[in-house]
């Protein structure tokens, strides 16, 4: 064991250590998306989580989470892969449960390179810690768009 292993782990590390991992879960999320795995997807998620889409419906459990995708992977979503956030905030609530941000997040569908302003959407997603390891148990999805102005009177 080196001096840096034995060296107690302060808070801040702590919460970098863990902000790490969070971050780490999402990019596992975007690589089993460009492979078309939604069991990979679906792992890191709890087996009691709720995923709600962009188009509104809401997924429960990792099983059906893992299901669904795979379904979209196969049909319409087959060849898509997800942008890198533009945006993070990671909001530690407690030292298990952790609140995270992601926003300017689209998919790419086949051959594109960027995605289109109005496809941008904002993730909330709810981690929690258990048996030392991060998962998410909860997600919603939303697009990124301004509010239409008032009607005219």
């Amino acid at each position: 064991m080196t001096a840096e292993e034995e060296r107690p782990v302060r808070g801040d590390d702590a919460q970098e250590a863990a902000r790490e991992e969070l971050r780490g879960l999402v990019a596992a999320q975007q690589r089993a998306w460009a492979a078309g795995d939604g069991a990979a997807f679906a792992a890191a998620f709890t087996e009691d989580a709720d995923f709600v889409a962009v188009d509104g419906s809401h997924l429960r459990t990792r099983a059906g989470i893992a299901a669904s995708m795979q379904e979209g992977f196969d049909t319409f979503m087959a060849g898509t892969r997800l942008t890198d956030p533009q945006a993070w905030h990671i909001r530690f609530v407690g030292s298990d449960l952790a609140v995270v941000v992601t926003s300017g997040v689209c998919v790419l569908w086949p051959g594109a390179r960027t995605g289109r302003p109005e496809d941008l959407s904002v993730q909330t997603r709810v981690a929690v810690r258990e048996s030392g390891a991060w998962l998410f148990t909860s997600f919603q999805n939303g697009r990124m768009r301004p509010p239409e102005p008032p009607p005219a009177r």
